[in-house]
């Protein structure tokens, strides 16, 4: 009998336990931000969409990145990297990866090499691109997802707004 209340006990205690709220995010601040964003299921597809039109001829049809993306070629630029869990972007606030695809990337180290990524400011508007970043958030887990939410908002936060 003892041990029917330990079990009943134990089974009731995992289960108040799986139901309970995940602990709020907080920045660097210790400031609680926001709960994760869900993401939208259109938005994803049209991201993927504009993906395979426009990136996925460099950083791979599955945003897998090119091969060798980690070594660099004789003038020291990396091949493209993934988008996915694999890569970095997922470091990188939203700010930095909308004007990374807006802009393009050239290395500020070494201004007379090629560009690095061209723009695509001329080709994507500004809804495209926010769809791009919800397809490269669909591809990595929560854990990436919520390190890159919060640079996100620490970023917001450091981050005087355009004029």
């Amino acid at each position: 009998m003892r041990y029917l209340a330990v079990s009943c006990f134990a089974v009731a205690f995992l289960f108040l336990a799986a139901c309970a709220p995940e602990p709020p995010l907080v920045n660097q601040y210790n400031t609680a931000v926001p709960p994760l964003p869900t993401l939208d299921a259109s938005q994803i597809a049209r991201g993927k969409q504009i993906y395979q039109q426009y990136c996925a001829s460099c950083h791979g049809a599955n945003a897998e990145g090119a091969a060798n993306w980690k070594t660099p070629d004789d003038n020291l630029n990396f091949p493209p990297p993934p988008h996915n869990d694999d890569g970095h972007t997922w470091h990188h606030p939203d700010r930095v990866i909308y004007e990374a695809i807006r802009d393009g990337i050239r290395d500020t180290l070494r201004p007379n090499q090629p560009i690095r990524m061209q723009p695509f400011g001329d080709k994507l508007s500004d809804a495209d691109i926010r769809a791009l970043l919800a397809y490269f958030k669909s591809l990595w887990t929560r854990e990436h997802r919520e390190f890159q939410y919060l640079r996100t908002t620490e970023d917001e936060i450091a981050t005087p707004p355009a004029p």
